[in-house]
């Protein structure tokens, strides 16, 4: 079987998506082997920072490196490619690909990660909103199966685009085997000192957007900081779209000097920036499975997140659960991990066992180290 997949905005750093992409295909390569299944990676991109074009069979899709050509221009390729490279099914593990061009024999599947232009539309970029409100929905009624990574986003999907649950299909993503309690020698302050990072810091990784809530998670801070002035905040991640309440809050609460805003952080350099941190905190307003939180319980780290959309269904019962919308909680929740000499010990050993609950179980289960965030 020959598998067409899509591969979108690999050649920047890739976020969320980018990862599952990246991962999958890995996964791919392992069992092929085992499967017969022939990868044929479908780029768009104009060079390959991950390594995978040297693994794979792999065709360029022209003038589709941004989504506006991808979603027109894509339509065309994506058919063309069916019947040129003979391919058995396409496979979008993106949720950008309209589909709205002839079969030519090929089957189509498609992975949706979330529904965030439905929950939150305000939250996000018009682009997004246009694409998940006009073309995700051909797409869905053109492809032969439907992939989504948590059951919180399979009722999602369901609700929203008016279709049986039943028909679609619930594959989790997991942590990869980097993400683990042990550490290298010296190596985790080098890194810590490479971001600018000192300690003790409490961390969120992530990207800077609105739906990310992190206006709330500021307020937070500035609530317990006065009773641990050495503590500082760690904000991981890339900024986005709709940033300006979070860069009002963060003006008005005078936190220059105990927030660091570290940029993105390299693949690589993760797991020691987890490991480091006293806390984990994710104040999500919505995520389709949200694995920050997964890979900070994996490197041993206490982990505070929503108890909203997955990311009950992602932690289970090895994570402390509070309301993103208010987050009053919060600051006695950090308290208690701070100062309850038992509390954070225990919330770390649960989260290295990998006690996040199963989708669709109902109890814990340890999610496979095959794919990331």
């Amino acid at each position: 079987m020959r598998v067409g997949y899509l591969t979108y905005g690999l050649d920047r750093a890739p976020t969320g998506i980018g990862r599952y992409v990246v991962e999958l295909a890995r996964a791919f390569a392992a069992l092929a082997p085992a499967t017969g299944v022939e990868l044929v990676l479908l780029t768009t991109e104009r060079e390959d920072h991950h390594g995978l074009w040297g693994r794979f069979e792999h065709h360029a899709l022209p003038g589709c490196y941004l989504l506006p050509g991808l979603m027109t221009l894509g339509n065309a390729w994506l058919s063309l490619a069916a019947r040129r490279y003979r391919l058995d099914i396409i496979h979008d593990p993106n949720g950008v690909a309209p589909f709205l061009g002839p079969r030519l024999g090929a089957r189509r599947v498609v992975t949706i990660h979330d529904m965030f232009a439905y929950v939150y539309p305000d939250k996000h970029n018009r682009l997004d909103n246009w694409r998940y409100r006009w073309l995700l929905p051909t797409a869905v009624r053109r492809a032969d199966a439907l992939i989504t990574i948590s059951d919180c986003s399979r009722r999602d999907i369901a609700r929203y685009f008016g279709i049986g649950a039943e028909s679609v299909f619930v594959v989790a993503v997991g942590v990869d085997a980097i993400f683990g309690p042990e550490a290298d020698g010296d190596e985790p302050q080098r890194v810590l000192s490479r971001y600018g990072i000192r300690t003790p810091y409490l961390l969120y990784v992530g990207g800077l957007n609105a739906r990310k809530n992190l206006a709330r998670l500021f307020e937070a801070f500035a609530a317990i900081h006065p009773s641990y002035p050495d503590l500082t905040l760690v904000v991981g991640g890339k900024r986005q779209w709709q940033t300006s309440e979070m860069d009002a809050t963060f003006r008005r609460l005078k936190l220059e000097d105990c927030v660091h805003f570290s940029g993105y952080l390299e693949d690589r350099d993760l797991p020691a920036v987890y490991r480091g941190a006293r806390l984990f905190l994710f104040p999500s307003l919505y995520e389709g499975f949200g694995l920050p939180p997964l890979e900070a319980m994996a490197c041993g780290t206490p982990v505070i997140t929503s108890n909203t959309s997955s990311l009950p269904e992602v932690v289970g019962d090895a994570a402390i659960l509070v309301d993103p919308t208010g987050w009053r909680r919060l600051p006695a929740r950090c308290a208690a991990c701070l100062t309850t000499p038992r509390l954070r010990p225990t919330c770390a050993r649960q989260g290295c066992s990998g006690r996040g609950a199963s989708p669709g179980s109902g109890r814990p289960a340890r999610y496979p180290r095959s794919t990331r965030r």
